[in-house]
């Protein structure tokens, strides 16, 4: 897995020699491994009160969460004991309430449900995560991404990720799944380095390359 400076490096060394294109953006952004997150109960709430908002919206809304919990860390048990109305007040929907405390249940049933998932491969990872109510592809692959600290992630459903692809490939129509697994097959066993390099240089401009 990705999960020292060393194996991150090489892993930007083997995108730079598989893809031109990402050699040119790898070089221009100077991109840093993300923190390590830790991989539990909290970041799933987080995920799902995140899902289809924007960064500051989804940020709003679970630190209102956080603050209405009034502990460091939210827990299965502190969630199975709020009142859904309480957890509405927060920002959240009906539907990504009721999958939070859907999910409480589930965790407080089955403490260890993580860590069978952790040794798997990504593809198990994701179908794994997806059969918890409310986590879709794009959950799954962020959670598998950034909590899991898989090396071989692609963030399916990723409305950033989908753009940078389409914008530094140049492709002039709508890209569709053949063609994203055509351009993002020669980042294997890298995908989620390739995805870390993919939201930086979008997130600075969307420099071009001539």
């Amino acid at each position: 897995m990705v999960s020292n400076d060393l194996n991150f490096l090489e892993a930007l060394v083997y995108l730079s020699k598989k893809d031109k294109i990402l050699e040119k953006v790898i070089k221009e952004i100077k991109p840093k491994e993300p923190e390590k997150r830790e991989p539990n109960f909290e970041a799933l709430v987080k995920i799902i009160s995140g899902q289809q908002l924007s960064s500051a919206a989804a940020s709003t809304i679970f630190n209102r969460l956080k603050e209405f919990i009034g502990k460091n860390k939210i827990t299965p048990q502190l969630i199975n004991n709020c009142n859904p109305q309480q957890i509405l007040k927060c920002g959240l929907s009906n539907a990504k309430t009721q999958y939070i405390l859907n999910l409480s249940d589930m965790f407080l049933a089955e403490p260890n449900i993580l860590n069978e998932l952790k040794d798997k491969e990504s593809n198990e990872i994701i179908e794994g995560l997806q059969k918890f109510k409310g986590i879709g592809i794009w959950s799954a692959s962020i959670f598998a991404l950034f909590y899991l600290n898989h090396p071989d992630v692609f963030a399916w459903g990723d409305i950033s990720i989908k753009k940078s692809i389409k914008l530094l490939y140049e492709e002039d129509k709508e890209i569709n799944n053949e063609r994203i697994i055509e351009i993002t097959s020669k980042w294997i066993p890298y995908r989620s380095t390739a995805c870390i390099v993919l939201w930086k240089w979008l997130d600075e401009g969307a420099i071009k390359f001539s």
